[in-house]
């Protein structure tokens, strides 16, 4: 594991730290998370918010708990039920989740509209996901870099640079990019897209307890048991002022500011 003094981090222009710390072994190896891990259904699904677990597929059934927002939920098989309206329309899928019961595609995301698992009871697999669009502002840009050369927000936007043609007007350490970005125009989701910045909130995937880390989406991988990101980061496992490849599991605590 690489090592780095506190003092060395936190350099200052002005009055603002510009930084980020070091990732010991992060990739698809690394088993510390910040947040609870996905469940090992047939497919995995974000929860948009709070998500009631009901007995049946209807809102009447039996509450039989409930998952917070940004939760990652193993879901297995789906069913029509009672109709419900979400943020991204009207839909009659709830999908049987690890831990039984039942929740309505209405509080997911998937990536779609059209089911992603099994029907259940049957055999046959459901359609092939589409992928979900999502715009992408631009927001304002900068002439110039504002991190500091060789730690990970400097490399973050110097990739951004040469995938656009210029710099995101983005301000702080690494875990304050994704409130920066936002509050400068960019738009910030927290489902795993390509072309983007990722931000790494402290301690997420074993990145530093106190000012996070960022990288550069090249592409998203999905797999059975979730989304998994290719990214190339600065100051990583590669060392201070290198670029480094990996592949890490989209968990939460980790948003992703979009380029156009």
């Amino acid at each position: 594991m690489i090592r780095l003094d506190r003092t060395s981090i936190a350099r200052r222009i002005g009055s603002m730290v510009l930084t980020c710390g070091l990732i010991g072994g992060l990739g698809v190896a690394a088993t510390t998370l910040a947040a609870a891990p996905a469940e090992a259904g047939i497919k995995t699904a974000t929860t948009l918010e709070t998500l009631n677990v009901r007995s049946a597929p209807t809102s009447s059934g039996t509450l039989l708990r409930r998952i917070a927002g940004n939760t990652r939920v193993g879901i297995n098989c789906w069913t029509n039920g009672q109709a419900v309206t979400g943020r991204y329309g009207t839909t009659t899928i709830w999908y049987t989740i690890d831990g039984g019961g039942y929740v309505t595609d209405a509080g997911l995301y998937t990536g779609t509209n059209n089911p992603v698992t099994p029907k259940c009871g049957g055999s046959a697999p459901a359609p092939a996901p589409a992928p979900r669009t999502t715009g992408r502002a631009v927001g304002q840009k900068s002439a110039s870099n504002s991190g500091i050369s060789g730690y990970c927000t400097w490399g973050a936007q110097e990739l951004w640079r040469q995938n656009t043609g210029y710099y995101p007007k983005i301000r702080g350490n690494a875990k304050d990019y994704a409130a920066s970005a936002r509050a400068n125009g960019w738009t910030v989701v927290a489902d795993a897209q390509p072309r983007s910045i990722v931000v790494f909130q402290p301690g997420v995937h074993g990145v530093d307890r106190t000012y996070g880390h960022v990288g550069w989406v090249r592409s998203v991988e999905n797999r059975a048991d979730g989304r998994y990101i290719h990214y190339t980061d600065m100051n990583g496992s590669a060392g201070f002022g290198r670029y480094g490849s990996k592949v890490t599991k989209d968990i939460g605590g980790m948003s992703y500011i979009l380029a156009p």
